[in-house]
């Protein structure tokens, strides 16, 4: 007695069980034929039979006017269902790496004030100073916090250059980037693209400053987030100009 059960663990509907044994049994049948061996409207059978070819479990051949149908030998069932199993292995690192990083741990931390950009690039300065490492920025207009904050900027300037820290920056059109010492790398994007709050990337972390009264600075430590952000500058500094 055929345990219907197993075949439905591997993938099949009621439906497709009642087709798929009613081929093996009878050999090729026409689906007016197929639906009085398996019991089922005729309609039923038409959808199944299509569902059954489109999984690879079912063939077809014309004789005359008539389309028969067939079974495909169980034994290569078998062989789908193992190829699919090595695909699945060859995915599953992806997969692990995917719930890793959204099992990594989150937090966001909130300033507001007239000392935002003072935090922001000391916070980063501490974050990378160890081993040095990369910022990417985007919709930064330097001249905002350097009419300000004009020697805390130069401090963050000597300190990258002191540990090693890099940075692409991605400002609009029409403005100048105010690092020039060699930490920094710039490239321009239409104002179109471009919004008042800028953004920038390093390590795990994500930072947004949004300007106003009071500036608000919103820092995002994820190691999942950053590399979404990251991945979106990277298509940002594709069609960036020098």
């Amino acid at each position: 007695m055929i345990n219907k059960e197993i075949l439905k663990q591997i993938g099949l509907t009621d439906y497709e069980v009642e087709v798929y044994l009613a081929l093996l049994t009878h050999g090729q049948l026409s689906a007016y034929e197929l639906a009085e061996k398996a019991g089922l409207y005729r309609q039923v059978t038409y959808d199944t039979l299509k569902r059954l070819q489109e999984k690879g479990y079912v063939s077809s051949v014309s004789e005359g006017k008539a389309k028969l149908f067939k079974a495909i030998d169980p034994e290569l069932i078998l062989e789908f269902l193992n190829e699919k199993t090595e695909n699945y292995k060859q995915m599953l690192p992806e997969l692990n790496d995917i719930n890793r990083l959204a099992k990594m741990p989150l937090s966001v931390e909130t300033y507001k004030g007239k000392n935002v950009v003072r935090i922001a690039l000391r916070d980063i300065i501490n974050e990378l100073k160890e081993e040095g490492g990369e910022v990417l920025c985007t919709a930064v207009d330097e001249s905002v916090p350097l009419a300000n904050f004009e020697l805390v900027c130069r401090q963050y300037e000597r300190d990258m250059l002191h540990h090693n820290i890099k940075e692409r920056v991605i400002i609009k059109e029409g403005t100048k980037g105010i690092f020039q010492k060699g930490t920094s790398k710039y490239k321009k994007i239409a104002s179109k693209f471009y919004n008042e709050n800028p953004v920038q990337i390093y390590g795990d972390n994500v930072q947004t400053i949004v300007w106003g009264n009071p500036d608000y600075l919103i820092i995002i430590r994820n190691k999942g987030v950053a590399e979404s952000y990251r991945k979106q500058f990277e298509l940002l500094w594709e069609i960036a100009r020098n």
